[in-house]
């Protein structure tokens, strides 16, 4: 995110919070995508809101999800925020805001993630308000969406890629999982300065790496990083234009020959 879009996201969750305090409701926005929720997250932290928040996105672990502000007396309900069904069952405008869609072809031709979201973009959809599109097969997926929109995919929606689609409201279950494919990343870095991580990551000289770096096509938590040696730490998301977004699962240990041993995950 720019510091343009870091202004207005900040500039919509002061105004939700504000709603939330004067009509005692609970307020949301749409969907976020990870880099405005890593942005919205210290947000909150830094105004001191983040007892009267809950990210959701329709499952626990969501890529894409909306923040929801509540008022202060469902404090307690969230004082621990990974309890996801108590929050469920307690704050019931959240079961409001987002409808789950679950979309099933005709076993005619193997739809892929791409299919499902060109044929909602092409309805003139915005894509915020559209959450993760979660492929549980070669012909069907599950749908997280804003309820209006909800409303048009089921009336509007008969084909995707070319194959005639049935598609249902199914009620949103709190221990639903659903998780992506990633290929594991295991090799040794001089140090873990972004440039050597880079490098590794993308299977790419360093040079070539700093080159990355320099001309803006890296993000680390999905901030542009033009610091070729910027320390990287467990849990960082390095994203690289053209090559895929990676998770550093570890980079701290050291061989006797004195490097690093890198552990990463690159998103499939």
């Amino acid at each position: 995110m720019d510091n343009s879009q870091k202004k207005l996201l900040s500039a919509r969750i002061d105004d939700l919070l504000g709603l939330t305090d004067r009509g005692y409701v609970v307020t949301s926005t749409s969907f976020l995508d990870p880099g405005e929720i890593y942005f919205a997250r210290e947000y909150v932290n830094k105004i001191g809101a983040c007892k009267r928040s809950f990210f959701f996105g329709g499952y626990t672990d969501a890529e894409r999800k909306c923040v929801f502000f509540l008022p202060e007396y469902y404090e307690s309900v969230i004082s621990d925020i990974g309890d996801t069904e108590t929050v469920l069952d307690t704050v019931s405008e959240i079961n409001e805001t987002i409808k789950a869609l679950k979309i099933c072809g005709s076993s005619y031709k193997n739809l892929t993630h791409r299919d499902y979201l060109g044929a909602i973009l092409n309805m003139g959809i915005d894509r915020s308000a559209i959450g993760d599109i979660c492929v549980l097969g070669e012909y069907e997926c599950i749908i997280f969406a804003l309820p209006s929109v909800a409303d048009l995919i089921k009336v509007n929606c008969e084909r995707i890629g070319s194959d005639k689609v049935k598609i249902e409201e199914i009620s949103i279950q709190s221990n639903f999982e659903y998780e992506r494919k990633t290929k594991i990343i295991n090799d040794t870095v001089a140090s873990d300065r972004l440039d050597c991580v880079v490098g590794a990551i993308v299977n790419e000289s360093r040079e070539k790496a700093k080159s990355l770096i320099l001309s803006g096509f890296v993000e680390c938590n999905y901030s542009v990083c033009s610091r070729t040696d910027l320390r990287i730490k467990n849990g960082d998301i390095i994203s690289v234009r053209g090559s895929g977004k990676f998770i550093i699962d570890d980079v701290t240990e050291e061989t006797k020959k004195g490097r690093l041993r890198l552990s990463a995950r690159k998103y499939i």
